[in-house]
């Protein structure tokens, strides 16, 4: 080697900064819709919790189990 190594940044793209720092809002919108979701996710609910509270415990099993089963399967519905 000559002693001159070829620059590696020939366009000082590593100067840059990656997030904007005059006055934007972007940053802080992000967290604070993350926050947003991340709080929503430990108040609500499971699926089948609610499912239960609107139709009813025997129903609520009954269409989990159905739409879960591997294999579609008749279901007696006869009271």
């Amino acid at each position: 080697m000559n002693g001159r190594g070829a620059a590696a940044d020939p366009w000082k793209a590593m100067s840059h900064t990656v997030m904007p720092t005059g006055g934007g809002r972007g940053v802080e919108l992000l967290l604070a819709h993350c926050d947003a979701l991340t709080r929503l996710e430990g108040t609500r609910k499971p699926a089948i919790e609610r499912l239960e509270r609107r139709v009813g415990r025997d129903l609520a099993h009954l269409l989990v189990s159905a739409l879960a089963a591997r294999t579609p399967r008749c279901v007696d519905l006869a009271a």
